[in-house]
């Protein structure tokens, strides 16, 4: 049998009927997923400071604890942004008095304390705490809680853990989200809470992305944040592998076309780069046969006006070591006309360690095969200071939850419209397989050959240098 639903409230000018769903969710455990752009953050944050003061409509009167968690403080520090410092016309910031003084929100974090619990000592909230971490945070288990709110889904060993902070207190869950490819495949246990018919504490407020998702209601006259032209053209700038959940309508990926759904034929081109087009070297290091790679672009520009020109690349033939590697990539500048001095930026995968049959990789390893190919004693001290600057501090790329598909977004935005800014020369065959069949996952080979394409290009579009 189903929780009754609360009573009706006026709607709020402020809100979404979405988002005012979620403060009136009957549920113990309310999973609100849906599309990107539908104020997910301001209403978690929202909800917390309710869930503080005891004004949602299941609490009782006293002081709450509530925990607030993300996957990590980048993440978390939108919500906790909105919840400290408002937003005009919508949150109003919290009152000083709330929390010790010094406590403030400030570069993506709350500073002023070093613990993360905050006792709430004014306001109508005195006497609770707030607890604020990531799903690997110790401070995250141990207490009971009154509220545990989240803004990206919980690993199932996470849930487990909180999950029995809630009992004695009759407390809720909040979960809140947008499906992506990272998460996508680690969330059967939360769907299967949702759907289990046996457990009617349990369910889900979904939101697609249309006009009604991103207008306040209840006002004299409606003002939407964003309007059917910016929706469309979101949409428009989606792979097809995940647009269905970004846009709200789907919980999973497709899994029956490939990632770069705007790629095609006109892509190919052998434009060559203007004069002085700064120039990268990407390198994904490979211990399987055939994995090493290494791309050659030219970024010209940055953000929304960066044009690429993808020049050439090398796929190892078979189990390679890091001289043959070196060979490659230097033949592949030969081709090109360009020397080692030439290269802008040198990015290079993490190391790796091979196994029992060997293919050890590092950029270590390469620069000095590249060295000894150049000429350069390597046995002496201080080789490397003969080495141009940019290669001499070969990078390694920034690694980070969902860093896969923030980079391959970008690349993805890069093909679109009329006049699109990415060039792939066609003797590129085997990154532009990589390209056509790629459908997003991350053990998948021809991801070898979009992580070399990737690693220069997206730091370089970013505004990036040596």
């Amino acid at each position: 049998m189903s929780l009754p639903p609360p009573a009706q409230a006026p709607l709020d000018p402020r809100w979404t009927v979405a988002q005012q769903r979620l403060f009136d969710s009957p549920y113990r455990l309310t999973v609100f997923w849906g599309a990107n752009g539908i104020g997910k953050s301001m209403a978690l944050a929202e909800l917390a400071r309710r869930a503080l003061v005891g004004g949602l409509h299941w609490q009782r009167p006293g002081p709450h604890t509530v925990i607030l968690a993300g996957h990590t403080w980048i993440q978390l520090g939108v919500t906790l942004r909105y919840l400290f410092d408002g937003f005009p016309g919508v949150m109003p910031a919290l009152s000083p008095g709330w929390f010790r003084p010094g406590v403030r929100y400030e570069s993506g974090g709350i500073k002023g304390q070093r613990l993360q619990c905050y006792d709430v000592v004014g306001g109508p909230g005195k006497g609770g705490e707030l607890r604020c971490g990531t799903f690997q945070a110790e401070g995250l288990s141990g207490p009971r809680a009154d509220v545990v709110i989240t803004d990206e889904p919980l690993p199932e060993p996470v849930y487990s853990e909180l999950w029995p902070r809630l009992l004695g207190r009759k407390g809720r869950m909040y979960e809140g989200f947008t499906p992506t490819l990272g998460t996508s495949g680690d969330l059967g246990y939360l769907w299967d809470l949702v759907d289990d018919p046996g457990r009617p504490w349990a369910g889900e407020i979904q939101v697609r992305l249309d006009m009604d998702a991103v207008t306040p209601r209840g006002g004299l006259r409606p003002r939407p944040w964003m309007d059917q032209g910016e929706i469309d053209e979101f949409e428009a700038g989606l792979s097809a592998v995940h647009v269905a959940m970004r846009m709200g309508r789907e919980r999973m990926p497709r899994t029956d076309t490939a990632y770069f759904s705007a790629w095609g034929p006109h892509l190919l081109s052998d434009e060559r780069p203007p004069d002085g087009t700064p120039v990268g070297v990407g390198i994904d290091h490979g211990s399987r046969p055939g994995a090493q790679r290494a791309v050659l672009s030219a970024v010209g520009g940055r953000g929304l006006q960066a044009s690429v020109w993808t020049l050439d690349e090398v796929k190892g033939d078979g189990r390679t070591n890091e001289d043959e590697d070196a060979a490659g990539i230097l033949a592949m500048l030969g081709r090109q006309k360009l020397e080692v001095a030439d290269v802008d930026l040198w990015v290079g995968d993490r190391a790796h360690h091979g196994d029992h049959r060997g293919g050890v990789k590092s950029n270590d390893r390469l620069k000095q095969a590249l060295a000894k190919r150049l000429g350069m004693d390597t046995t002496r001290r201080g080789w490397s200071a003969g080495l141009p600057a940019p290669l001499r501090q070969m990078r390694t790329p920034r690694k980070y939850d969902r860093s896969v598909w923030e980079g391959v977004d970008i690349m993805h935005k890069l093909m679109l419209g009329k006049q699109p800014r990415l060039h792939l020369a066609p003797c590129c065959v085997p990154l532009r397989s990589d390209i056509e069949q790629w459908q997003g996952g991350t053990t998948d080979p021809a991801k070898d050959g979009i992580d070399g394409w990737r690693y220069a290009v997206v730091p370089m579009v970013e505004g990036e240098r040596y």
